[in-house]
């Protein structure tokens, strides 16, 4: 009984992942990073800070990348046979969670140093950038809390590999 009530479980949290992750506050930071860098591309042309959003432009492409690559991820949890799951994979979407704060926070620090006068445009969009990076970083750490209370809930015994190896006896 106890078997078929963790399969249940294990199972309910893999869909709720999953759907989750369809109609998410994640899904709305990657598009509004996709947004923002459709807006950049429009005064990109008629800009004396060219270079300076071409830069703020490919951050706004990676950081809807690395979304996307976060959403391929969520697919792990569907792909393992429910014999074979650990909490590994809730381990690599976080380790992939935190990749992308840390280049967040990379962005952050390179526009917050910026001190070279810009126009008023293209200050406009630099503080833009800015909070949604840094709002982009808070809905990570909620994300990272949801995966990590997932991982606990799972409470899935390690593999023969994962498992501390027993000391050999004499």
């Amino acid at each position: 009984m106890k078997k078929i009530v963790s399969i249940m479980l294990m199972w309910l949290a893999v869909f709720s992942l999953n759907a989750y992750a369809l109609d998410s506050k994640v899904l709305d930071m990657r598009n509004k990073f996709f947004e923002e860098s459709k807006a950049i591309k429009l005064i990109l042309p008629h800009s004396q800070d060219a270079a300076l959003l071409t830069s703020m432009f490919d951050s706004c492409i990676m950081a809807a990348s690395q979304y996307d690559a976060y959403f391929f991820m969520l697919g792990i949890f569907e792909v393992i046979k429910k014999d074979e799951a650990t909490t590994s994979s809730a381990d690599l979407l976080i380790g992939w969670l935190r990749q992308i704060k840390g280049t967040n926070d990379l962005s952050i620090k390179s526009m917050v140093s910026i001190n070279i006068p810009l126009e008023v445009d293209t200050k406009a969009n630099v503080a833009k950038m800015i909070t949604y990076f840094a709002e982009s970083n808070n809905r990570i750490d909620l994300e990272i809390k949801k995966i990590e209370n997932i991982k606990q809930s799972l409470k899935i015994p390690a593999t023969a590999s994962e498992k501390p190896k027993a000391k050999a006896k004499k």
